[in-house]
């Protein structure tokens, strides 16, 4: 399989150490640099079971997540020494005070061989220090971290707050609820919520794009003041046709734009048929509808790149759906049906490999906005051979030019074979960190 050769953006992986994980095992991973940017992403992990691909995952999103639940974790996880090495050349490392595997550490920043930040962590009674000084440093960064687990239920400190909102003002008996809920219902519930944030994610793009078209919308005015002072603007049949052109054009492909609730519909032909008039008013409605034209197409224009990601994500999922489909429209947001009916299906009447895809293809175009680190172990999980083979190339689709990165574990052949390049495989060595 060909594959681009891509340079890591600077906010990417290109390197993660660590020392006496379990108490056995020292990774280098790569284990040469001229490996890094050829893997840069999806950077896959590969090794044994109980080598550790999937504590090392846990423990790079406990490291770059700020809130103070996961330093809980680092100090609860057996190892010497983390190290975590960026494209732009930072560094974070966390190191055992002398030398143990668990309890205190020592957190350090560095930019190249400078260190910028440190704090120490002391445990005591399960308590921890705060460490607001070097994750605020940290957050400077302005690096988001996602991790979906072999649970399928996706973590990130974005969505506490607003997840811990939503379940107080749904839930009058939380804490009795919490008591019945099974594994199931936890996925459930984290893929409601991230059709939630993904439809929230859908009007603000819209709106962003809007935005963008509306300084050309707001001059429209000028404009028409200018054309009609201009004595010299083109008064022909020509030019007529040109624009009744232009119009008919831009009524075709506004069609695809208000498929997906994107504009309202244009009612072009009274237009057309004002323009077609004769008399002595032509000219002057020529003035007037040249720049609206103008006006319309500058707000498509600032939508297309929406559109076509919008079509490209309803494309993409439905090539893995086969008995149903996926409908995404501004207004009403995602809709599942079956091919047979129109008649609207609930996400959780999905199979559990329909729900996984979803949930990875969502969080994934919301992930694409920012630089993004975004961990997933074992993705493979409830996918059958078909999907194994077109998921990483879905996920690269959907964050090309982006600043998204992949870090996943697997022990799919699917993946391995077809990203080759990509895999590092854990072999246990000796460390060499001083």
């Amino acid at each position: 399989m060909n594959q681009n050769k891509t340079i890591p953006v600077p906010l990417s992986i290109v390197r993660l150490e660590v020392e006496r994980l379990f108490g056995r095992y020292s990774y280098v991973l790569p284990a040469s640099e001229l490996n890094q940017n050829l893997i840069y992403s999806p950077f896959i992990l590969y090794g044994d079971n109980g080598s550790g691909k999937t504590t090392l995952l846990k423990l790079l999103f406990h490291l770059l997540s700020p809130k103070q639940k996961h330093r809980r974790f680092i100090a609860q996880t057996p190892f010497v020494r983390f190290s975590v090495f960026l494209a732009d050349g930072k560094r974070l490392l966390i190191k055992r005070q002398e030398g143990k595997l668990l309890g205190a550490f020592k957190l350090q920043l560095f930019q190249g061989t400078e260190e910028i930040a440190e704090a120490t962590v002391e445990t005591d009674n399960q308590k921890l220090t705060p460490l607001g000084d070097f994750y605020q440093k940290l957050s400077e960064i302005q690096l988001n971290v996602f991790f979906i687990g072999d649970n399928r239920i996706i973590e990130s400190d974005l969505f506490d707050e607003d997840e811990s909102e939503n379940e107080l003002a749904e839930n009058a008996n939380l804490i009795f609820q919490k008591l019945l809920q099974t594994p199931n219902t936890d996925r459930d519930s984290s893929l409601k919520r991230t059709l939630q944030r993904f439809e929230e994610w859908v009007r603000q793009e819209v709106i962003s794009g809007t935005h963008q078209g509306a300084s050309s919308v707001n001059s429209i005015y000028e404009d028409i003041a200018a054309q009609i002072i201009n004595a010299e603007i083109e008064d022909s049949v020509d030019s007529t046709e040109k624009l009744i052109a232009e119009l008919k054009h831009l009524e075709t492909r506004s069609l695809a734009f208000y498929q997906l609730g994107l504009i309202e519909p244009l009612a072009i032909q009274k237009l057309i048929n004002t323009l077609q008039s004769s008399g002595a008013t032509q000219s002057m409605t020529w003035k007037v509808l040249k720049p609206y034209v103008e006006s319309v197409a500058a707000r498509l224009d600032a939508l297309e790149n929406i559109k076509a990601l919008f079509n490209l994500f309803v494309k993409q999922i439905n090539q893995f759906f086969g008995d149903k489909q996926i409908q995404l429209q501004v207004r009403e947001g995602l809709k599942i049906t079956t091919t047979d009916s129109e008649q609207a299906l609930s996400p959780q009447k999905l199979s559990s490999g329909e729900k996984q895809l979803l949930l990875l293809f969502c969080n994934t175009l919301i992930a694409r906005d920012k630089a993004t680190i975004f961990i997933i172990d074992e993705p493979e999980i409830s996918l059958n051979i078909k999907w194994q083979r077109q998921l990483i190339r879905t996920l690269l689709n959907f964050t090309k030019d982006s600043q998204v990165q992949f870090l996943l574990a697997t022990h799919s052949i699917e993946l391995l074979s077809q990203y080759r390049s990509h895999v590092v495989k854990l072999s246990n060595v000796v460390s060499t960190e001083p």
